[in-house]
């Protein structure tokens, strides 16, 4: 049976403009971590009549991931001047994950919030220079799945 793996290259992480709806890819990302890893929060219910393991129960809620990105540092690139604009500032924004797909125009698309935690520029001796950045997402992501 052939396989429906799919390469990553051509997929596109974008954030919002000042212009709401309108995205603008963030280049020369290096890594995208996973951006849907919601975990759903726990109420620890152990008691003394518990044998052997702790016992939980769901709180009913999920917890949206911290995630940090690697980019190759392009001091002229318009979507990494403007996660410099926002880092720090607290500002929730929307950003876009467009998955490659060979047969439409563009693949699955996931929308999500969040805000930019922490940006930094890291130098190895020898190595290119990398932007590190981390977005605090919160709410449910949608999810556009292509047909």
């Amino acid at each position: 049976m052939a396989t429906g793996a799919k390469n990553s290259l051509g997929t596109v992480f974008s954030i919002e403009t000042i212009t709401p709806g309108t995205y603008i890819a963030i280049e020369e990302i290096i890594d995208i971590p996973g951006i849907l890893g919601d975990k759903s929060g726990k109420i620890d219910v152990t008691s003394l009549d518990s044998v052997g393991y702790k016992e939980y129960i769901s709180d009913a809620l999920k917890d949206a991931p911290e995630v940090s990105f690697k980019c190759n540092f392009v001091e002229s690139a318009l979507g990494q001047t403007r996660v410099k604009l926002l880092a720090g500032t607290g500002a929730t924004t929307s950003f876009q994950l467009v998955l490659p797909n060979k047969v439409a125009t563009k693949g699955t698309t996931i929308t999500r919030s969040g805000y930019i935690t922490s940006r930094s520029i890291t130098s190895a001796k020898g190595g290119q220079l990398i932007l590190d950045f981390s977005i605090q997402f919160s709410g449910a992501p949608v999810e556009t799945v292509a047909v």
